[in-house]
């Protein structure tokens, strides 16, 4: 019997994975290596008067501790930008978490389901989910890689260098510029304990880097990568010209970096929230708001690549191809996923007000759920936009198609021509040429044309005679005899 001050959380997951299989990738990530170190930082909240959270960094060293003591604290906000094995089965240990979320963190693949099972975000009702207190962010980050010249033989297929490596998809170049969209998640999930509480959020790290193959090291071909215009406008709170000239306006910020973000946005206090007791949507609103800045980047993006394929159809000689049916098939999948993503957002947060007794009208939530239901239009109508775009493309792609077997068709048709002059009289002139009495100048050449002529006529005639009519010729011949 297995000793139960040596049970870890691993143990715990492998015992979980045999009753629910789509655990069995949280539990080969406890169980990998870590290629990069984790950044940690505890947003504190002290017990007492009401004063500005403390901001500490956190070694993986003493994140154990750290987690422990809550003693002069209402509760922390614990970030941790870019988790690995020990790491997540240290925190999921301490604060008693359920694998289901970790897993919905980590498992972002929609993998068809003869080969996995669904992941959480898809085997899960939206309002179990909501119920479950889980709250994972799952969107899209376009990425510039530079021209599109020296990356045109790149595969669709790519992966981030991060330590749970996100899906990359390489996309169509536009204007000479080769942009790619990297999966991308952030999680969260608040634990009460007593009269203390802790917040976890799980952050992906920025895309910096991106490779061919993960699980071949041999074969890896790293490429930069960058997020596109170099991060999301409109995050920070607009600065006057008086703020300007004094000097108070709003620091420089890496958008690029969620953690930063974070950071930067929980100085101050998010709607409704109180150190001693906060709601689940008060800790969630920063979150939701850089999520939804790239969700609203992801929308232009495709209206672009809607653009680009307008222009395609109005080219069909040198623009439609059958790649070109199969990325506007993608870009259907992805609509269709990414109002599911939406979804959920929209029934957590439903789902919360009307757990804490929250006025939709008198609330900063209903211009949140205002944006997402721009956010779904827009995407309902880009759908909309490739039902009926794709079967235009395919048809135009099928004339083309029939086009060129036309033309095929033609150039055969020259050539067997030429064959049917050509082989007769090649055929004549080995005859003759047995003797030298019918080379061209001698006596008989002209016996060549007379045996020539006659023989190509003939074999015209029954190459352009069809095969029914000469049976048909043939019959009435024969009735005739």
């Amino acid at each position: 019997m297995m000793n139960k001050e040596a049970v870890t959380y691993r143990d715990f997951v492998h015992s979980e994975v045999q009753r629910s299989p789509r655990l069995a990738r949280l539990l080969e990530h406890l169980e990998e290596r870590p290629r990069n170190p984790s950044t940690i930082v505890s947003i504190e909240y002290p017990r007492g008067e009401q004063s500005a959270p403390k901001f500490r960094m956190v070694n993986e060293s003493e994140l154990a501790n750290v987690i422990r003591d809550t003693s002069a604290l209402h509760g922390r906000i614990l970030c941790v930008e870019n988790t690995h094995g020990p790491i997540t089965s240290l925190v999921g240990e301490a604060l008693d978490i359920d694998p289901v979320f970790f897993a919905g963190y980590i498992i972002t693949d929609f993998e068809d389901i003869e080969k996995a099972p669904p992941p959480p975000s898809l085997a899960l009702f939206p309002t179990e989910i909501s119920r479950r207190g889980y709250l994972h962010f799952h969107y899209q980050q376009i990425l510039d890689l530079g021209s599109s010249i020296a990356l045109q033989h790149t595969p669709y297929n790519l992966k981030s260098c991060a330590n749970i490596s996100r899906n990359v998809r390489r996309l169509p170049p536009l204007s000479g510029r080769q942009l790619a969209l990297g999966r991308t998640c952030c999680s969260m999930v608040l634990k009460r304990l007593h009269d203390t509480w802790t917040c976890l959020i799980l952050i992906d790290p920025p895309i910096t880097n991106i490779i061919t193959n993960i699980e071949l090291s041999t074969s890896q071909k790293a490429y930069p990568s960058r997020l596109l215009h170099g991060g999301l406008a409109g995050l920070l709170r607009p600065v006057s010209f008086s703020e300007f000239k004094s000097g108070t306006g709003a620091p420089q910020l890496d958008e690029t970096s969620m953690l930063e973000c974070l950071l930067h946005f929980f100085r101050a206090s998010p709607p409704r929230f109180k150190a001693n007791h906060p709601i689940t949507l008060s800790l969630c609103y920063y979150p939701m708001r850089v999520v939804l800045g790239h969700w609203n980047y992801y929308t232009h993006l495709m209206s672009r690549y809607f653009k680009f394929y307008e222009y395609a159809l109005h080219d069909i000689e040198n623009r439609v191809h059958d790649s070109d049916i199969t990325d506007l098939q993608r870009w259907r999948r992805r609509s269709m996923q990414s109002q599911h993503k939406l979804l959920l957002l929209t029934e957590f947060i439903h789902y919360w007000l009307q757990q804490e007794r929250l006025d939709t009208s008198k609330q900063c939530w209903s211009l949140v759920l205002r944006d997402i239901k721009h956010l779904q239009s827009q995407l309902n109508h880009y759908n909309r936009s490739l039902e009926r775009m794709i079967p235009v493309a395919a048809s135009m792609v099928q004339l083309l198609d029939s086009r060129r077997s036309m033309v095929e068709a033609a150039n055969i048709s020259r050539l067997t021509f030429i064959a049917l002059v050509f082989v007769p009289l090649s055929w004549v002139a080995s005859l003759f040429s047995m003797s030298d009495g019918y080379s061209p100048g001698d006596k008989y050449f002209w016996v060549y044309f007379v045996t020539a002529m006659p023989t190509l006529l003939v074999v015209v005639f029954l190459s352009a005679l069809r095969v029914d009519n000469f049976t048909a010729l043939l019959r009435r011949t024969a009735a005739r005899l």
